[in-house]
């Protein structure tokens, strides 16, 4: 069970618990789908990520390696711009020796993207918060620019909700969010205290595949931050 929501913007609660209502969590969710992760298949690759990252940073700390993974996986353009030492986080960075997640990112979710990004160059905003998405699932959701269009701000034609502050551009060579924009990284706080409340609010009803409970990846039926983004990526799809 992710860490306590920390919003207090009641306006932005409403909208969030009225979404809620309106929307089926389970449905959105066997609805995801990217490449070879689909509901039927069992999510396979995320399965492979998770088990890897959850793993590196658990023993010798999260690789560029492990980084350059997550960018094959999600298809990231000019993927051989990714440069960085050998561990880009170390040992325990996320997880306490025990394997629960670090006390301190309940208030301070931000502090390990701000490490692993001063240890990166070639990747941005969306690549850097999947890193932690497979990394800590518990605690982390990507931030993706189909969810950003949808739930923020810089697609009128996708704009559905008014969540975030961030912003996505297209230039002419495809969506990105830009990291030198004033509102990253702490949206991307918010973003992970939206999800959290959805954890709060939802029944235990998420339809894990059986693999990741069974591999110790998940409590069936309980809502992670990473399944949740995997709902409501699959909502945004729908509009963009």
């Amino acid at each position: 069970m992710p860490f306590r929501c920390l919003l207090t913007d009641p306006p932005l609660i409403a909208q969030l618990s009225a979404f809620a209502q309106e929307n089926s969590f389970p449905d959105l969710y066997r609805a995801y789908s990217w490449r070879n992760d689909t509901y039927a298949n069992g999510f396979p690759d995320i399965y492979r990520l998770e088990s890897r990252l959850i793993r590196s940073d658990r023993t010798n700390g999260i690789t560029l390696n492990d980084v350059k993974a997550v960018a094959e996986w999600g298809s990231m353009r000019n993927q051989g711009r990714i440069r960085g030492p050998a561990v880009v986080a170390p040992m325990n960075t996320l997880h306490t020796v025990a394997g629960t997640a670090v006390g301190t990112l309940a208030t301070y979710p931000l502090v390990p993207l701000t490490l692993i990004q001063t240890h990166l160059k070639g990747i941005g905003p969306t690549y850097l918060s999947k890193v932690l998405r497979f990394a800590l699932p518990q605690e982390y959701g990507a931030i993706d620019t189909r969810c950003v269009r949808v739930f923020g701000r810089g697609d009128p034609g996708a704009h559905r909700h008014d969540w975030l502050a961030l912003h996505a551009r297209n230039d002419g060579y495809g969506w990105y969010i830009s990291k030198t924009q004033v509102h990253w990284p702490n949206e991307y706080e918010v973003w992970i205290n939206i999800l959290r409340h959805f954890a709060a609010v939802l029944p235990s009803n998420c339809p894990h595949p059986p693999a990741f409970a069974q591999g110790g990846l998940r409590q069936q039926g309980t809502w992670e931050c990473a399944d949740l983004e995997m709902a409501l990526f699959s909502y945004a799809s729908d509009h963009t």
